[in-house]
């Protein structure tokens, strides 16, 4: 077995155990979702996705580029600098510093571009999982 599979594997019971966990945290109750829907869902799209890759690991073009180790690792501070922030600053500030730091320091997009798409998208996550989904999410410093 390929380390590739391997991992796959891995990440395809970690996914399943995932959505085994938050179906029992209800996924929709009284006409609404509930607190285990958005896990699940998540879960079951890790599985899915590393099925797929244990099924073509071995159908990898030689002409691609290698992993960017640097930049992946990047990657992974960023979000592990979120899950940091979320409860200090809260959901809004902390998903802005996020995308906007992905995309202008890791992505290298213009400050403008990056401010802009970031607010969008931290407003617009917070739409969705506070009102529409009705999370309950950290509101952090500015209590927002």
């Amino acid at each position: 077995m390929t380390a590739v599979r391997f991992v796959s594997a891995v990440m395809v019971g970690l996914g399943l155990v995932a959505a085994i966990i938050a179906w029992h945290l209800g996924v929709w109750s009284a006409g609404q979702p509930g607190p285990g829907l958005f896990p699940a869902i998540a879960g079951l799209l890790l599985a899915g996705t590393s099925i797929v890759c244990m099924a073509t690991a071995g159908e990898v073009a030689e002409e691609e580029e290698p992993v960017d180790r640097r930049r992946l690792l990047q990657y992974g501070m960023a979000i592990v600098a979120f899950g940091l922030a979320m409860q200090i600053l809260g959901a809004v500030i902390a998903t802005f510093g996020l995308i906007f730091g992905v995309l202008r320091f890791i992505e290298h997009r213009s400050w403008l571009n990056a401010a802009v798409v970031a607010a969008v998208l931290a407003i617009l996550s917070w739409a969705i999982f506070r009102h529409l989904l009705g999370v309950p999410l950290p509101t952090g410093l500015l209590e927002f």
